[in-house]
């Protein structure tokens, strides 16, 4: 498990660790909603699943598409916008970036930066 210690301004420990589960996703898209008691989004990746044709001999087709449901995440109302709101301002951020034309593949800038809420 690895683990990481950050001073906060109060120079309160925040100890960041990763549950033994934890693991990088990557996701096609994500549903989910919000109600008065919880907010929730289901992260899924779509696999192409091709099928073989008779002819011409060899030949391969678009068969079906496997939805694959990755990771469904729960949160409170208030959370669920919050982090909301961080996901908007980090895309706007990256457009600006984009339209500005600073944003290069080789180049790692502030609009890709992580940061997080809590």
């Amino acid at each position: 498990m690895k683990k990481k210690t950050e001073r906060s301004e109060k120079d309160v420990k925040f100890e960041i660790s990763e549950s033994q589960g934890y693991r990088p996703v990557y996701a096609s898209g994500v549903f989910g909603g919000l109600d008065p008691n919880d907010g929730r989004v289901i992260f899924f990746l779509d696999r192409i699943k091709p099928g073989m044709r008779k002819e011409p001999k060899g030949a391969m087709a678009l068969d079906k598409i496997n939805r694959e449901l990755q990771v469904e995440v729960h949160m409170s109302p208030p959370q669920f916008i919050s982090v909301a709101k961080w996901m908007m301002d980090h895309a706007q951020r990256f457009e600006k970036k984009m339209k500005e034309g600073n944003v290069r593949d080789d180049v790692v800038n502030e609009s890709s930066h992580s940061s997080y809420i809590g």
